[in-house]
């Protein structure tokens, strides 16, 4: 399109992949983005896509990628195998930690998993490419530990920024980008509105794959200080994301539940709840589009903050 049209895409592990359905809608509806943002999962499929414009790749990739039999092995490796496949990966780890399994890794290491099988999973999915040699502009989130900022990453090593995006904090290593010591931009802007802002869109459509939080048994399901610990965390990251996804001018937010990081089974339906809800919504999102551009050329568009 010949507006500056910017996709955000948003992190949440498996529900991430709800991303790509998004962007097939989109660009089925002839909305192509001129620049992308991601963080987490987001930033992977965001890399990809500005790589190659070519989202049917894009899913491609990451079929190969989630479907091996190797990545299956390092999930159930770290999540249990059977009914704990039901569980989420924070949940699993602190039960893991009450019965003192990954004591030894909390305490003396910066994550559970090594970094080398970190380095080697990013390997082969995202590209080994310099940020300038993508074909449209991406940035992706990080939040630096080091200074305490989000620090949106669109400079260098692609591979670089997307591992800094990825890195869950406690479960993946921080990644070291110049001065900072980075991790998960999930912490500080699950869906990157303000990196779309800052590549020059004009017009943000956010993709919102966060996970739903239901309200839960005061009596039953807070039993002690990690409990208390996880819900408040969650809850904090919820409003968070409340926050900064309505500096986006259009929302997308596939169903995809409170489905856990590593619900790897059935990539098919994240897929699908992403183009099902973003086709859904493209009269709405063009109506939006057409609003937009009137307003701005009468001068009325309202100049959102980042």
């Amino acid at each position: 399109m010949p507006y500056e049209v910017g996709v955000a895409l948003g992190g949440g592990g498996v529900r991430g992949l709800a991303n790509v359905g998004a962007l097939k809608a989109l660009l089925d509806a002839g909305v192509k983005p001129a620049c992308v943002s991601g963080t987490s999962m987001g930033a992977i499929v965001g890399s990809l896509y500005a790589a190659s414009l070519d989202v049917k790749e894009v899913e491609r990739t990451l079929r190969r990628a989630f479907t091996s039999e190797e990545f299956r092995r390092r999930v159930e490796r770290f999540a249990g195998s059977g009914s704990d496949l039901d569980r989420g990966f924070m949940e699993k780890v602190l039960e893991s930690v009450r019965k003192g399994y990954f004591f030894y890794r909390f305490m003396f290491r910066e994550s559970v998993v090594a970094e080398g099988a970190f380095l080697e999973g990013m390997e082969r999915i995202v590209p080994d490419m310099n940020f300038s040699e993508l074909m449209i502009p991406f940035a992706c989130m990080t939040l630096d530990l080091v200074s305490g900022l989000p620090q949106i990453l669109r400079s260098g090593s692609v591979r670089l920024a997307v591992r800094a995006s990825s890195a869950v904090p406690g479960f993946l290593p921080p990644v070291r980008v110049e001065h900072m010591v980075c991790v998960d931009g999930a912490w500080a802007e699950s869906v990157p509105v303000s990196a779309a802002r800052v590549l020059g869109a004009r017009f943000v459509v956010g993709v919102d794959v966060s996970r739903d939080i239901e309200p839960i048994d005061g009596s039953r399901d807070i039993d002690n200080s990690l409990d208390i610990l996880v819900r408040a965390g969650d809850l904090t990251r919820l409003f968070m994301n409340t926050l900064r996804t309505a500096q986006a001018d259009f929302v997308i937010h596939p169903e995809v539940g409170d489905a856990a990081w590593n619900a790897f089974d059935d990539i098919d339906a994240y897929i699908a709840a992403g183009y099902s809800e973003a086709a859904g919504r493209i009269p709405a999102l063009k109506k939006a589009l057409r609003v937009h551009r009137i307003k701005e050329a009468l001068g009325l568009a309202k100049k959102r903050g980042s």
